[in-house]
């Protein structure tokens, strides 16, 4: 995980020139991870349009939550991991850094 805090729900932690480097944090007391990912997607998406600050933090933002939904197997993840299908107090975070993504439970790296 990068070397920082995770922030408020969604928040982006780290960003580096040249290439993505962020770390989300997933609220999955009431949803799966497939569904947090999309809400924050759809959240991201709504939050560009509608302010003309830091776009280009939120484009960074929408493409890395557009990298999990296109690559991530949800149905394996959540059968594999229950903490990712939803009503789980476990910390768990998606991160993106060198082309890379990974989903920490608890601080594991799972992928």
């Amino acid at each position: 995980m990068p070397d920082a805090e995770i922030g408020q729900k969604g928040g982006v932690l780290k960003l580096t020139l040249n290439e993505i480097t962020m770390c989300v944090k997933l609220d999955l007391s009431k949803h799966c991870i497939e569904t947090e990912i999309k809400g924050l997607h759809n959240q991201m998406i709504y939050q560009y349009f509608k302010s003309t600050d830091d776009r280009a933090k939120l484009e960074k933002k929408i493409e890395v939550l557009e990298v999990a939904l296109k690559e991530l197997n949800f149905a394996q993840l959540r059968s594999t991991y229950t903490e990712l299908s939803g009503n789980s107090a476990d910390d768990v975070a998606l991160s993106y850094e060198k082309k890379r993504l990974a989903i920490y439970i608890n601080g594991i790296n799972i992928l």
